[in-house]
């Protein structure tokens, strides 16, 4: 099995070796990653600037691995296309990161977005993600990568569906502290948000000073109380379970279809109407 692993927060990342480490006993594993961290830039690609490429020590004997002057996307089309030398990869996995890729957040993820050209070419992917929840935590990439292992162990097998991007949100604390693994839904709104500003201060955003669910789970805004959803991956996170949840591509709307028919049908004959009174 040939496996690709990627991320968003650059080569150095302790996570992304935590990751191939793991990898590298399911598989012959390569390492294709951004220079530098790509955080937020979900699905964007480099269409009119050039790359360098440049393999780089790796930190795993038999790893190969390379440095992308690009984002998450590009590393993965640069490695499926070039990198792979002929090879066909039969899993692309994106991570550690250090931090959730849950409900609204999820388009701008770097780390998940990137198992999108997998998942394109309908390679399985799947993204790992570490849900710490206050600043400082020990980060525990070992829990982490022992669930990435299992899981990219069982789409080896054929036990998992390989049709969809699994996404994976594994809450940080110790195994033995883990009360479960639950199937979910992308929830409504966020794990973590910026501080509002007080007075005339001023917040600015980075991943320094962003506050989780956790410090604020009744918190009232505009009027209506925030509530977590039952059954999502923040819901799973908060109840320290690792949330699986599957994730496909598909931006139609389909029950407005039929809605939408009657409008057009009737734009269509005023179009036309119009063009028999010109």
């Amino acid at each position: 099995m040939n496996i690709l692993v990627t991320n968003d927060d650059g080569i150095g990342a302790p996570g992304l070796w935590a990751l191939a480490e793991a990898m590298n006993r399911v598989g012959n594993t390569m390492v294709v990653a951004p220079v530098k961290e790509q955080s937020g830039v979900g699905t964007s690609v480099s269409l009119h600037s050039g790359m360098n490429i440049d393999e780089v020590p790796s930190k795993i004997s038999g790893v190969d691995a390379y440095a992308v002057d690009g984002t998450p996307s590009d590393c993965v089309i640069v490695g499926l296309r070039q990198l792979a030398k002929g090879r066909h990869i039969d899993m692309v996995i994106s991570g550690i990161n250090p931090g959730a890729n849950t409900g609204r957040d999820i388009p701008y993820s770097g780390t998940v977005m990137a198992t999108l050209q997998g998942y394109f070419r309908r390679i399985p992917s799947i993204a790992v993600s570490l849900a710490y929840r206050a600043r400082g935590e020990e980060l525990r990439y070992d829990v982490a990568a022992r669930v990435a292992e299992s899981l990219a162990r069982r789409v080896q097998e054929g036990h998992m569906p390989t049709d969809v991007i699994i996404n994976t949100n594994i809450p940080n604390v110790p195994l033995s502290e883990i009360k479960g693994m639950v199937t979910t839904r992308a929830a409504t709104g966020s794990f973590y948000s910026i501080p509002r500003s007080r007075g005339n201060e001023t917040t600015s955003f980075s991943m320094t000073n962003l506050q989780t669910i956790a410090d604020f789970p009744h918190q009232s805004v505009g009027g209506v109380e925030r509530v977590i959803e039952e059954g999502t991956d923040i819901w799973a996170i908060m109840g320290d379970m690792i949330s699986i949840s599957p994730l496909r591509i598909d931006v139609t709307d389909h029950d407005s279809l039929a809605a939408l028919e009657e409008h057009v049908a009737a734009l269509k004959f005023d179009l036309l109407s119009d063009g028999r009174r010109a």
